[in-house]
């Protein structure tokens, strides 16, 4: 059965909605989205029997994450049926802003984006989920020399994060099994980049951030990890798609296809590491230092949405509106369409 968002009126993303930079295509680190209006794509029929994808362009936003690297290393992108055009931005949430804009088609994104997205009425649905197969996605990190040791010790210090990510969903998580909440602590909340920066200068006692970001505090920035992934979190993200797209049955059918070959390129991906490692420094101008533990630690598997997936999600919207980070609750299965994945 298909679930849908009954809202279609896009609300900014808060404080992150800014960091998108406007740029069709763009590779800048502090975000881009295409300018580029989406064009009706009315499926035909090929002699065979398939869609014909010949005239469909899908825009996919990405992060600093190697998925463009992955893709074109692996061979993926080799004679694809349909055009892609690439757009880069700093963090989940605006991709989720840019979707529900119709700005990009599609785009993977942190466990927490979808849920702030669906508080602010963005048009876009959960089309599948992404395990990495770790069950690891963030980090709390220190300075080596810093006296937090613990969870418990993050009380009354101040946590860089940015704001509707993972990396905030972790942070609370961690912070709820030790009794605390966000009265607890002060947030910083901040852009990667800037998140980075200000561990770096000392300003915060602390960071909760995910990979690429986490393993270059920890390669280039002398961070020392306090506690990381389960059972604060399982690793989990989601693919999602702007609802403007899936009511283009060629758009629909290029991003089944799109699915496929990312599966297909990080299954390659856990096999040749070291590969993916340099195509992604390559794409992103992440140190080779750092990609190298990112891409062992990244390996990922594109999985159809189930019960326990939309359940756990349930929960964690609940928790950001029991800690005071939503207005609004969040009914997580609003957001789920599960017609458009399966394996």
């Amino acid at each position: 059965m298909t679930r849908t968002s009954v809202r279609a009126v896009l609300l900014s993303l808060l404080a992150l909605a800014a960091l998108v930079v406007a740029g069709c295509g763009s590779d800048d680190d502090k975000g881009g989205s295409t300018a580029a209006g989406a064009e009706s794509t009315a499926a035909a029929t090929t002699a065979d029997g398939g869609s014909d994808l010949s005239g469909v362009k899908l825009r996919v936003g990405t992060q600093k994450d190697g998925i463009r690297a992955v893709l074109q290393k692996s061979g993926q992108l080799d004679d694809l049926p349909y055009e892609i055009e690439w757009s880069t931005f700093v963090a989940g949430p605006p991709l989720v802003e840019a979707a529900g804009a119709d700005r990009i088609d599609i785009a993977w994104v942190g466990c927490a984006p979808p849920i702030f997205g669906a508080a602010a009425g963005a048009a876009f649905n959960v089309i599948a989920a992404v395990k990495e197969r770790d069950s690891q996605e963030n980090r709390i990190l220190v300075p080596q020399d810093s006296d937090i040791a613990s969870i418990a010790d993050l009380k009354g210090k101040k946590i860089a994060v940015p704001r509707g990510t993972s990396g905030h969903a972790f942070v609370l998580n961690a912070l709820k099994s030790e009794g605390l909440g966000t009265d607890d602590v002060e947030f910083a909340f901040l852009a990667p980049p800037d998140a980075l920066a200000a561990y770096q200068s000392g300003s915060v006692d602390a960071i909760s951030i995910w990979d690429p970001f986490a393993t270059q505090a920890l390669e280039t920035l002398d961070a020392r990890e306090i506690v990381a992934g389960q059972p604060y979190e399982q690793g989990l993200g989601f693919e999602i798609a702007s609802t403007k797209a899936l009511e283009d049955p060629a758009k629909v059918a290029a991003i089944q296809d799109y699915l496929r070959r990312l599966q297909a390129a990080w299954a390659w991906a856990g096999e040749n590491p070291d590969e993916w490692a340099a195509a992604w420094t390559a794409d992103s101008g992440l140190p080779i230092e750092v990609t190298r533990v990112a891409a062992l630690r990244k390996a990922s598997d594109i999985v159809p949405l189930d019960d326990e997936i939309v359940d756990s999600q349930q929960r964690l919207a609940d928790l950001f509106l029991e800690e005071g980070e939503l207005t609004r609750r969040v009914v997580f299965t609003d957001i789920v369409n599960d017609s458009v994945y399966s394996k």
